[in-house]
């Protein structure tokens, strides 16, 4: 168990030891807890699931343009006839 002081910014600075053996680097995100007495802190998983809207549009290329629906059926077609290919062998 170790000490430490609360700034007067409310800062904390979590002992080395303690942020290399809990993987928390510069700009980890923490949750903060009050349970009965104590105050708890825990890493936010770094693996939120992102929402359709926000990666919308992440892989498009600018001035791409944008293929049509028959284009799409036909290159879906065309991936389904190669699994189906490879699935026979």
């Amino acid at each position: 168990m170790e000490t430490v002081k609360v700034s007067s910014k409310g800062q904390v600075v979590i002992p080395k030891s303690l942020r290399e053996s809990h993987h928390i680097d510069a700009g980890t995100e923490l949750i903060i807890t009050a349970v009965g007495g104590e105050l708890r802190l825990k890493p936010v998983k770094a693996s939120r699931q992102a929402t359709l809207r926000q990666v919308a549009g992440v892989l498009q290329r600018k001035g791409a343009r944008k293929p049509t629906g028959a284009e799409d059926a036909s290159a879906i077609g065309r991936m389904l006839v190669g699994l189906d290919e490879d699935s026979k062998k």
